[in-house]
């Protein structure tokens, strides 16, 4: 799970890459083209750390997120704020975008270091395309079954770390303003009703059902107990303080917190019935356009003809399919085996560290770093996935968090692979890589999501066929049979948002394809297809991207190919849009 992205933020993001500074230039003109250099360098990394600094003070959350001593960085006075949910904000950003993009523009690209210049491309990218959403300000959604405001704040809550006092005093007046953030966020619900881009019913239920679980005393309360626990070890407060920190947590969560969620209760319910599409995206007005805008915000690939895209999905399902179908020829035997598989290690603590024992050879190493591992609070679970891994700040890397949700619902889930895709090689992996490699500030603010889900389920694919207790041909069916699952949920998002496929063709298509026939089965992915546009399409498109360059790698380098330095290639790009990634693809690594 990423830090939640603001209505009105200006999330930026920039990437890795090494190169000289400047060639073919006379050894007359090299003293002065040098100063110019320098200057020009300097000058763009001004810009990035004012940026940075606008940015995460823009939202107390996401300046605790990722720094825990702000003053280090200069940060001493600072407003105590959730920030904002509004459509003003929005509008007010567009011209702060493109007064940035001219800014950005003024620089002078060639003299810039290849680092720099990578991270113009990628910032240039970032605003024109949050540029184009202009009009589509209230096709948004904040609030979602499973990873909406009501899930992921709460969360975050929960994992504001203690490392003073102040980090208390600014806990507490954010929890304080819960129900005005809230009130907010209804606000534009209420605009979105106006004007018929409200959720469906169904949709709207499974919201409703998230936020009763938020609604029990606030003793009881999982945030309770976080709090205390997180106070209880700082030793700068004092027993007496502590006990009146306490007592005005539970002030808050009795006056604020609860009440905002019953006001969010209230009003969801005052809202049903005004939603006038509970099918895809293809139905509202710019639906399908909107749809187009999601892929390119998250992925970094701009599809004008949806065809392609569709083509592409289908290509990787045909081909990974006739894969399978290869190993169970060559082994028939195979299908009883997969009957009653089992990987050799289950516990959470071990798989870790078993994952990072495989993984050397085929992954560059980085340093031994911390992580803990805790389980999803009870009151979450039916609104939480399987697991989540949380980026540390930028300046306590050491401060890496897994959740694992342990809901009955989630215990078929096969515990090696989750943690390949949330440990290593996986996010937690990527997160200490991108940080060792010595980003600017402004490069941490990054999070093209296809990249990131991208990488770690491609990850995840490879962890079946480690040494992990499985033959290699039940890896490697287990394998291809979770991304042919994830390619055709990533082809009915397509089909249900841009084409305007209905329950009933999603229900005949699962039986035919998938030989799925429980109705209520396929009405639950139909609905969660619904609520989240675009969600599923984020894992595997970033797959689907990095997965078809690992294939046009082998074939072009054939036994030049090096399974360490494609990793490597990828890692050292880090978070940015495909489009960009392919372009030192083709440009450099194929070279």
């Amino acid at each position: 799970m990423h830090k939640r992205k603001r209505l009105t933020g200006l999330v930026l993001a920039v990437c890795v890459a090494g190169g000289s500074l400047l060639q073919g230039c006379s050894v007359s003109e090299m003293p002065l083209v040098k100063y110019r250099a320098e200057k020009e360098q300097q000058k763009f990394d001004d810009m990035e750390e004012r940026l940075f600094v606008e940015e995460i003070t823009g939202d107390t959350l996401s300046l605790h997120f990722y720094l825990a001593d702000p003053e280090n960085y200069g940060i001493e006075d600072y407003e105590v704020t959730l920030g904002g949910y509004s459509i003003e904000h929005v509008e007010e950003s567009y011209e702060e975008i493109r007064q940035i993009q001219e800014e950005l523009h003024g620089m002078n690209y060639k003299l810039l270091t290849k680092e720099q210049q990578l991270t113009y491309e990628v910032l240039d990218y970032y605003l024109d395309t949050e540029l184009n959403s202009e009009g589509f300000e209230l096709y948004s959604n904040p609030l979602k079954p499973t990873i909406g405001q009501q899930v992921e704040l709460p969360l975050m809550f929960a994992d504001y770390m203690f490392y003073d006092r102040r980090d208390v005093e600014d806990y507490l007046e954010l929890l304080s303003q819960i129900d005005d953030y809230y009130g907010e966020i209804m606000d534009y619900e209420r605009m979105k009703s106006e004007e018929g881009l409200f959720m469906s019913d169904a949709v709207a239920d499974e919201v409703i059902e998230s936020c009763m679980s938020y609604l029990e005393e606030p003793e009881d309360s999982f945030l309770t107990a976080t709090f205390a626990e997180k106070l209880d070890a700082l030793e700068d407060v004092d027993s007496e303080e502590k006990e009146a920190f306490k007592a005005r947590h539970l002030e808050i969560m009795e006056e604020d917190f609860i009440p905002a969620y019953e006001s969010m209760i209230d009003g969801m319910e005052e809202l049903k019935g005004t939603g006038k599409n509970d099918m895809g995206l293809y139905y509202l007005p710019k639906g399908k356009e909107y749809y187009q805008y999601l892929l390119s915000s998250t992925a970094g690939v701009t599809y004008k003809n949806m065809s392609r895209l569709e083509k592409e999905i289908l290509e990787r399902i045909n081909g990974e399919i006739k894969e399978l179908q290869d190993v169970m020829d060559k082994k028939p035997e195979i299908i009883e085996e997969l009957d009653e598989y089992e990987f050799r290690l289950s516990d959470p603590d071990e798989v870790l560290t078993d994952l990072q024992e495989q993984i050397a050879g085929q992954f560059p190493a980085i340093p031994q770093s911390q992580y803990r591992l805790k389980y999803v609070p009870e009151a979450l679970e039916d609104s939480f996935s399987p697991a989540a891994c949380l980026s540390p700040p930028i300046d306590r890397p050491e401060d890496n968090m897994i959740y694992i949700n342990g809901s009955d619902e989630f215990e078929n889930y096969d515990m090696y692979t989750l943690l390949a895709h949330e440990g290593y090689p996986g996010h937690l992996y990527q997160n200490i890589y991108f940080h060792e490699s010595g980003v600017s500030n402004l490069r941490n603010l990054l999070k093209y999501t296809s990249y990131s889900e991208g990488w770690a389920t491609y990850v995840e694919y490879l962890a079946y066929e480690f040494d992990n207790g499985l033959t290699p041909e039940a890896g490697r069916v287990l394998a291809r049979n979770s991304s042919i699952n994830m390619g055709v949920t990533a082809l009915l998002d397509l089909y249900i948002h841009y084409y305007g496929w209905d329950e009933e063709t999603t229900e005949e298509y699962l039986a035919e394809v998938m030989g799925i026939y429980d109705k209520e089965m396929v009405g639950d992915i139909y609905l969660q297809i619904v609520g989240s546009p675009g969600n599923y399409m984020k894992y595997y498109l970033g797959y689907l991207k990095i997965a078809d360059m690992r294939q046009e790698a082998e074939e072009k380098l054939g036994e030049n190919f090096s399974e360490m330095e494609f990793h490597k290639f990828l890692l050292d790009m880090g978070p940015a849009p495909f489009s960009i990634i392919k372009k030192y693809f083709e440009e450099e690594y194929l070279k």
